[in-house]
C-alpha cells in the first residue's frame, strides 16, 4: 500500500475510533495521558504495518488487539496484577473529564471481551460486523452484549441503591439490529 492510501485508511479510522480506544485503555491505565499515548501508538503501528505492505482485513480489530498488547505490556512494566483500587485511581485522575470515574467503575464489571463487543456496538456496528471483526458468531455477540447490559444494569442499580434490577431478566434483552 502506498503512503497516501495508508494515510487515508489510518486517518479515517482515527477520526471514528480514537476516543473509543482511549476509553478502553483508560480502564486499565487509570491515566488519561497514558491512555492517549497507548491509543496513538496503536494507530502508529497500524500505519507502519500498512506502509510495509501487510494485508489487514479488519483494521479496527487489528488496532484493538495491538492496543490490548500494549496495555498488557504496560501492566507488566508497572508490576500490577490486580485492578487498581479507588484511592489509586482517584490519585491519578486529576486531569480526567467529569464523569469518567463513574464510567470506568461501571465498565469494570465487564469482562474484556464484553467490553470490546460493547465498544464496537457503541460505534454503531451491526452484530454481523462485530462478529466478523472479532471472529466470533452473531450468537456470541448477542450473548456478550446481553450479559454486558445485564451487568451494567445491576451495577447501576447497586450504585443508586435500588438493589436488583426489576423487570429485566435474560428473556427481556433483545437484539437492537
Amino acid at each position: 500500500m502506498n503512503e497516501n492510501d495508508a494515510t487515508d485508511v489510518v486517518a479515517a479510522l482515527f477520526d471514528r475510533w480514537y476516543m473509543a480506544l482511549v476509553r478502553y485503555a483508560l480502564r486499565t491505565s487509570a491515566n488519561y495521558e497514558l491512555a492517549e499515548d497507548l491509543a496513538q501508538e496503536a494507530f502508529m503501528q497500524l500505519y507502519q504495518a500498512l506502509r510495509a505492505g501487510k494485508s489487514i482485513q479488519h483494521p479496527k480489530a487489528w488496532t484493538i488487539c495491538v492496543l490490548r498488547r500494549a496495555m498488557n505490556r504496560q501492566m507488566k512494566d508497572r508490576k500490577v496484577h490486580e485492578p487498581l483500587d479507588e484511592s489509586e485511581i482517584a490519585g491519578s485522575a486529576e486531569n480526567e473529564r467529569p464523569g469518567l470515574m463513574d464510567i470506568r467503575s461501571l465498565l469494570s464489571v465487564l469482562s474484556p471481551r464484553e467490553e470490546e463487543v460493547l465498544l464496537l456496538r457503541l460505534e454503531a456496528l451491526k452484530y454481523r460486523e462485530i462478529a466478523g471483526q472479532l471472529g466470533i458468531s452473531m450468537n456470541s455477540v448477542n450473548t456478550l452484549l446481553a450479559r454486558a447490559l445485564r451487568k451494567l444494569q445491576q451495577a447501576t442499580a447497586r450504585k443508586t441503591g435500588e438493589g436488583s434490577v426489576k423487570g429485566h431478566d435474560k428473556k427481556n434483552v433483545t437484539r437492537a439490529s
